[in-house]
């Protein structure tokens, strides 16, 4: 797949959806004679104009993603347009030549495909991009995709009854993505492009516009950008390529050709001043964000080898200055507490270099300081060998990896990349192409190139420092620009050089006997018991290639907090792998383990610890290295404590200014009848934890703890045996059998009250939540969790019909069952939706008859058929990702071995679930009471005019 440049800095949401790609693009197929096509794509292009690429891919087997491309967004619009091409991207659910207006959705949930997960659109600023992943690959169905796209493309009917009904939606969608991170994104957009046309087009549009636009401007951009010399339709799955040539010739040959050319867009002018500052302050940001950019007009060059390969060394260098970042942040006093460099270009109109680091607002003076005089010192005295040694290992190890892990890439990914290819006017280059790019890049690479690639990015372009988030200043732009002024006076010098280092982890011990093992046939699963009472799950599987997952649960996770350390699990989860090993510190792990797939994050679990990573079968003996490593050896640094309660003092600012931390932590403590398990904890909690409470609360997990180590994935049952032996298999004795925590499992009740609870919390945004809980029950009976969460489906459809469709007062409203796994008789069933204050007394309302309805068990057989079909197509796919096997069938399966059978049963249990079942569930837990509201919103007037 493409080289993508580089991330942008800024928050992406679904009508913001990022794709590298120029206003109007004129050239089909690309011609950059350097760079071959990828040979297994077939691309073409009809008489009409419209583009055609067609791709066989067998993973998943029996599936056909589709994407009809349109390249027309948000700046294809005029000033009364506003807001148009999104909104035409929701018109094309709402009636069509061959679909009647509110009726696509359901067909399509018949076939067996779900509304968002498996029928979807995007637009962003210069596409619009319509979705289908078709769960089988039958010529019925394939033929009925290529019918939806093709009405899409040229059958919209845009009658203003449904566009008068779909102006709430629009209005909701607008209300649930204003956030503080969208509010900072438009300021930083008007303050890099005053003179540019981008920060007037925001694609989700103006209120003005989406409450009154007439049909006419509809119809107008319609006509005007749905046209077939401006679209592409892309096929990837099991095809055959003729046959899908044919079909898509037959279905878009008879649109018409153009006669005019497309209309020029005029994307204004960039300005490089000097040096512009800028302050954005949003009192309820939970950090200070300081940037220092550099903007420039895109160079203008068509996609070749060159410009990738330029680019990758940009990338190179970056990454190596984010990496001095990342080792200054963990210093003692550090200002910061995240940063990182980049380089990305858009729209065919400008480039931008920049270096961003995250602090608190008493920080920024120094923040300010640290990036100016970093950037300086790579500029002036470059990197190093050692550095450079490092970046290179990475860049080639990510793409020979990618090279391996190719024969399995799945559809849906493979659609997406081709889009973003045709969008951007690049080529769809294949995996082993990237990796020559790469590898020619890597042989130019040296410290003077890198330093060179750093001094052509930041040349010219003039400098933009802009600061956001929760601080406040008087006369804010002439003390950024003075503190900037101040620090450029100053002189740097070269960084020291760093001392050179080995992988120490080797030696555990004495391998380890296998003492049991038994062969689960039906499953293809190996359990293995060694003599030191280790226990291994292994499965082989194909259908990801180059990839191996390994998970070790260890202990009783939360359940063995006491209530007077109600801060170790958030502590442990912030500190514990950031500590590095007791030889080795995260960023000298980075440097030694430069050019190998190997990582391990910890959790703490709700009933286990984990130790989770991801590897390929080339690293695989170095990833239990590194697993046993911190099992046996953990570091337990205070600079890891630092960032934790850094980070802790971040997390806390969202959890007391956002619906979903007032949710995440007071109503699910709420909930559970206040047990001490959930929520976040309390700063005097979390602060009086430190690195020696936290190596005493992990001493016996860690040392003695029942241990069991899974593995999936591409390696041999050999080989995964041999490496599991001489690591986990050589540790010292563990327990012979889990302790099962019974006493810390009791106490979780749902609370009995039906009254409305009401929870506020400051902040201007207008935005509420509205939710009604049901009370059900555990797990463990899996065939009733499983119809439990079919009749939370049928609820979240009927949500879905009520609350958007009909009222237009909700985007995404949700349902979904809760079965507990670790307290028994304790679950709940619930529906919630975001909504306006104004109107969240009447959302809740409106959610609980809902409820009270389906408890009368007056579910149909069309709604049962819609929600089960989905789910079955969905489970089909489910089970061939190492991470199911992994975390659902496996861990813990020696504790619980009715996983097996659940895995068994998975896929037969959902097609045999009658109607008679779930509306009995439906009256036993929805029938018996009206279900508790909760309501949560700003404490303040929040008004939607206040967002503007």
């Amino acid at each position: 797949m493409n080289f993508l440049r580089f991330t942008p800095i800024f928050p992406v949401f679904t009508v913001l959806f990022c794709s590298l790609a120029a206003p109007v693009f004129a050239d089909k197929t690309v011609t950059a004679n350097d760079l071959p096509v990828d040979p297994a794509v077939v691309f073409g292009e009809l008489p009409n104009g419209l583009q055609y690429a067609i791709m066989p891919n067998a993973e998943p087997p029996d599936r056909v993603s589709m994407r009809l491309l349109v390249k027309a967004g948000s700046l294809q619009e005029t000033e009364s347009q506003r807001g148009v091409a999104h909104f035409l991207e929701h018109m094309a659910f709402n009636g069509s030549e061959h679909y009647a207006p509110g009726s696509l959705i359901e067909y399509l949930q018949r076939l067996g495909m779900s509304f968002g997960a498996d029928t979807n659109a995007h637009t962003s600023f210069d596409e619009t991009v319509y979705k289908l992943e078709l769960p089988e690959k039958t010529p019925e169905l394939f033929h009925e995709g290529l019918q939806v796209l093709r009405d899409y493309a040229g059958g919209l009917l845009l009658r203003e009854q449904e566009i008068d009904m779909e102006r709430g939606v629009i209005l909701s969608e607008k209300r649930d993505r204003d956030s503080v991170d969208y509010r900072t994104f438009i300021a930083y957009w008007e303050f890099l492009f005053p003179e540019a046309l981008m920060p007037q087009r925001m694609p989700i549009g103006l209120d003005e516009v989406i409450t009154n636009a007439p049909r006419a401007e509809f119809v107008s951009f319609y006509e005007t950008w749905y046209r077939a010399d401006n679209m592409a339709v892309v096929i990837v799955g099991e095809v055959n390529v003729e046959q899908a040539v044919k079909a898509i010739t037959e279905m878009f040959g008879d649109l018409p050709k153009a006669e005019t050319p497309l209309p020029v867009v005029d994307m204004g002018k960039l300005t490089t001043p000097e040096l512009a500052t800028s302050l954005h302050s949003e009192p309820e940001a939970s950090t200070t964000e300081v940037s220092l950019m550099t903007l420039r007009q895109f160079h203008g060059e068509p996609d070749s080898r060159e410009v990738r390969v330029r680019d990758m060394m940009t990338t190179a260098a970056n990454r190596m200055l984010t990496r001095r970042l990342e080792k200054l942040a963990k210093q003692e006093n550090a200002s910061f507490t995240t940063g990182s460099a980049y380089f990305w270009d858009y729209l065919d109109f400008f480039e931008l270099g920049g270096v961003d680091v995250t602090c608190q607002p008493d920080q920024w003076r120094d923040s300010v300081a640290i990036i100016e005089q970093e950037l300086r010192r790579a500029l002036e005295h470059g990197f190093s060998e050692a550095e450079v040694a490092e970046v290179k290992a990475n860049i080639l190890n990510d793409y020979e990896e990618a090279v391996k892990a190719a024969p399995t890439r799945k559809s849906r990914a493979l659609s997406g990349g081709i889009v973003s290819s045709l969008s951007r006017e690049n080529v769809f280059t294949s995996p082993q192409t990237d990796l020559s790019i790469a590898a020619e890049a890597m042989d130019q690479l040296t410290p003077e190139s890198a330093q060179t690639s750093l001094e052509e990015l930041w040349r010219g372009g003039g400098r933009f420092l802009f600061v956001s988030g929760n601080l406040e200043l008087e006369n804010a732009e002439t003390e950024l620009a003075k503190v900037y002024q101040t620090s450029a006076g100053k002189l740097v010098e070269a960084p020291e050089k760093e001392r050179e280092l080995k992988w120490p982890y080797t030696d555990f011990g004495p391998v380890g006997k296998i003492v049991k093992q038994s062969y689960v046939k039906d499953l293809d699963i190996w359990q293995v018991q060694f003599d030191n009472n280790v226990r291994l799950n292994f499965k082989k599987t194909d259908f990801e290639a180059n990839s191996v997952g390994v998970l070790v649960r260890f202990g009783g996770g939360g359940l063995t907090m006491k209530p007077e350390q109600k801060g170790i699990a958030a502590f442990a989860n912030l500190a514990f792998s950031a500590g590095g090993l007791e030889a080795l510190s995260v960023d000298e792990m980075q440097r030694v383990l430069a050019g190998q797939s190997v990582g391990a994050v910890f959790s703490v679990g709700e009933d286990s610890f984990e130790l989770v990573g991801g590897t390929t079968p080339k690293d695989f003996e170095r990833q239990l290295q590194l697993m046993a490593a911190y099992i046996t050896a953990p570091g337990y640094r205070e600079e890891a404590a630092r960032q934790a309660r850094k980070a802790y003092e971040e997390m806390s600012i969202e959890v007391n200014h956002t619906a979903e931390g007032v949710w995440g932590n007071l109503v699910m403590k709420y909930l559970s009848g206040d047990n001490y398990h959930f929520g976040f904890p309390s700063q005097d909690d979390f602060e009086s934890q430190n690195m020696d409470s936290l190596r005493e609360w992990l001493k016996s997990p860690l040392a003695e703890d029942y241990l069991e180590i899974n593995v999936v994935g591409e390696v041999d049952y050999d080989t995964a045996l041999v490496a599991v032996a001489a690591t986990f298999g050589a540790l010292p004795d563990r327990k012979t059998e889990a302790d099962k925590y019974e006493d810390a499992r009791k106490g979780v009740v749902f609370p009995k009250a039906t009254e409305q609870q009401l929870y506020t919390y400051e902040s201007d945004i207008p935005r509420a939540m509205a939710a009604v809980y049901w009370p059900t029950t555990d797990f463990w009976d899996i065939k009733r969790t499983r119809r439990l969460n079919v009749l939370a489906s049928v609820f979240r459809d009927r949500l879905r019909l009520e609350v958007r469709e009909k009222l237009g007062e909700g985007y995404s409203p949700y349902a979904r069952n809760s079965s507990s796994e670790i307290y028994p008789d304790y679950g709940y069933l619930f529906g919630l939706n975001f909504a306006d204050p104004a109107k969240v007394e009447s959302v809740v309302g409106i959610i609980r008859e809902l409820g009270v309805g389906l408890g009368e068990g007056n579910i149909t057989d069309d709604e049962l058929v819609r929600t089960v079909l989905p789910l079955q197509k969905y489970v089909e796919e489910y089970v061939r990702q190492n991470n199911y096997w992994l975390s659902r069938v496996m861990s813990g399966s020696t504790i619980y071995p009715q996983q097996f059978d659940w895995a068994r049963t998975l896929a037969s249990d959902y097609s045999t679930v009658t109607l008679d079942e779930v509306n009995e569930l439906a009256k036993q837990y929805l029938g018996v009471g009206p279900g508790l509201p909760i309501i949560i919103k700003p404490a303040t007037n929040a008004s939607p005019e206040s967002a503007e």
